[in-house]
């Protein structure tokens, strides 16, 4: 891709503030649910909640799940995320535009969780180099993660291990969930790795106010839980799931050392801890398997404990502080082009000694047709 790069005399290159470390005013408001959408089969949007799965029981101790089972049939994913950017989030804004525009006004950032989750762990050098580009348009900015050349060359060269293992990730979650409360799970039909279902919330970060997506995995289903309303009615679906509380499931190799459960605590806890409190979740339920993809056991953690589990690896306060920096620095570098009324891209890159680069880019972050919309 093309950059129009400002001259190097005016690049910023700046070390990021370790005051942040004692900072403890940057408190994360809890998230509010604001909306939601399906995403199916050839990665379309649909403003319902056709894709929303359950999770009927929280199970913990020994089981026997073959996570090769039929996956020989699996409809690959056709799309990955560096390509799709922040599109299906901008087609619900689009959607939704009056709704969000009247409750939530003037937003500071728009974006994914996973991009929100990518720069708590440069934090802790859980990262590595961190590419983020950004578009100021009409007071509110728009975040996408990029892939780097490593990245991306990382990624178009998988092993057929790593490729295995992202596929059992999606036939553990077939064991596990079903299509309405109550209801077994089906491991018999094809995982289909296009579909998802996500939500979107509202929060506040110290002084920033926030609205992004999250991928789900399941809804918390209880004996008095109802099922999905199957509703087209935008308040219907926003009230039930309201009502609700969702969790998130991984598989991971079972730990057989010291060494493998400090880099689970390390690594994978700390993303998933991300993930529970900027979605609001209930926790985690993690599938231990051995290297032929047989789960053997099984193991909940509420996100409160997950703190208390990885006290020695993580500090969840330096957590949202580091976030905060990075956001405030990021609306910071947009000041001198507040009054411009086309959208205006940056380039900002940190690199493992948490040093960031911006630069001026192309806006390749918002199509035209979501800008000539608003």
């Amino acid at each position: 891709m093309s950059y129009q790069k400002k001259s190097s005399s005016s690049r910023k290159r700046v070390h990021y503030n370790s005051d942040f470390r004692q900072n403890n005013h940057n408190n994360l408001s809890k998230p509010l649910i604001i909306g939601y959408m399906s995403v199916d089969v050839n990665r379309q949007y649909i403003p319902n909640l056709s894709q929303l799965k359950y999770l009927n029981s929280i199970s913990n101790g020994q089981t026997y799940l073959d996570l090769n089972h039929n996956i020989d049939v699996a409809v690959k994913r056709t799309t990955d995320e560096n390509d799709e950017k922040i599109d299906l989030l901008l087609k619900f804004i689009s959607h939704y535009r009056e709704y969000i525009n009247t409750t939530y006004k003037i937003l500071d950032f728009i974006t994914y969780r996973r991009t929100l989750i990518s720069v708590i762990c440069s934090a802790f050098g859980v990262s590595e180099s961190l590419t983020i580009r950004a578009c100021l348009f009409r007071g509110t900015i728009y975040l996408c993660s990029v892939e780097n050349a490593d990245e991306l060359l990382r990624r178009k060269s998988l092993t057929k291990d790593e490729e295995k293992y992202c596929a059992w990730g999606y036939k553990f979650e077939q064991y596990i969930l079903s299509d309405q409360p109550n209801l077994t799970p089906n491991i018999e039909k094809p995982v289909i790795e296009n579909e998802e279902f996500s939500l979107f919330y509202f929060t506040t970060l110290g002084n920033l106010k926030l609205l992004y997506g999250a991928q789900i995995d399941a809804l918390l289903a209880k004996e008095s839980t109802t099922e999905n309303p199957k509703s087209n009615d935008f308040e219907t679906n926003l009230n039930y799931l309201r009502s609700n509380k969702f969790a998130e499931l991984k598989t991971n190799k079972e730990i057989q050392n010291i060494r493998q459960e400090r880099n689970f605590k390390r690594y994978k806890l700390l993303r998933c801890w991300c993930q529970c409190i900027l979605a609001d979740l209930s926790g985690l339920l993690v599938g231990f398997r051995n290297d032929q993809g047989e789960v053997q056991r099984l193991q909940w953690f509420d996100t409160q404990d997950i703190v208390m589990y990885c006290k020695n690896q993580w500090n969840p306060q330096q957590a949202l502080n580091f976030l905060h920096y990075f956001l405030s620095y990021v609306k910071d570098s947009f000041e001198p082009y507040r009054n411009q009324t086309e959208p205006v891209a940056l380039q900002f890159v940190m690199d493992t000694d948490k040093k960031i680069t911006v630069d001026e880019c192309n806006n390749d972050i918002l199509p035209n047709w979501f800008t000539a919309k608003t």
